[in-house]
């Protein structure tokens, strides 16, 4: 008697487990200990946030992370500066999408290869990473890109420089 379980999921099936796995590892390893860890620094950069002017990059971050139920991640300040101004969503496809861009933009860190690797169990959205990643090679370098430097800025402005180079 064969009592092995076999489940046979869609394609489309396997997509979305791979999407839902991907962001509860990012909420419950990277979102939620950075913020219980670092309430200070949170509310510090919440803080600042909320200073800012209506359409500048500062209130538009706070606004993005509210309509996608976020908060303030603390040390990630510019990575939301990032997906505010490359036009990047919250969702873990468009995450992966923004980290092959960065990747290919020349960003090595952990955090980007960490994010990067986890694409790997959605294959039906390789070639989409894969363009992402050529955008990111012919880009103009992002990394000193600063929300200390750039939160009072009018994000139109910003996203306009930044999409232009595209």
């Amino acid at each position: 008697m064969n009592t092995s379980l076999t489940i046979n999921l869609s394609a489309s099936s396997r997509y979305k487990v791979a999407e839902i796995l991907i962001e509860l590892l990012k909420i419950y390893l990277v979102i939620v200990p950075l913020q219980i860890l670092f309430k200070r620094r949170l509310k510090k950069s919440r803080t600042l946030l909320e200073n800012c002017s209506k359409n500048t990059i500062g209130s538009d971050i706070l606004k993005m992370l509210e309509e996608n139920n976020l908060d303030v991640i603390p040390f990630y300040e510019e990575h939301d500066l990032k997906h505010l101004v490359l036009n990047y969503g919250m969702t873990s496809e468009e995450e992966i999408k923004m980290q092959a861009f960065l990747f290919g933009n020349g960003d090595r860190s952990i955090s980007c290869l960490l994010f990067l690797f986890s694409g790997i169990i959605m294959p039906s959205a390789w070639s989409k990473f894969y363009k992402e990643y050529k955008r990111g090679k012919l880009s103009p370098d992002i990394s000193n890109l600063k929300l200390e430097k750039c939160k009072n800025l009018s994000t139109a402005n910003l996203k306009y420089k930044y999409r232009n180079c595209l």
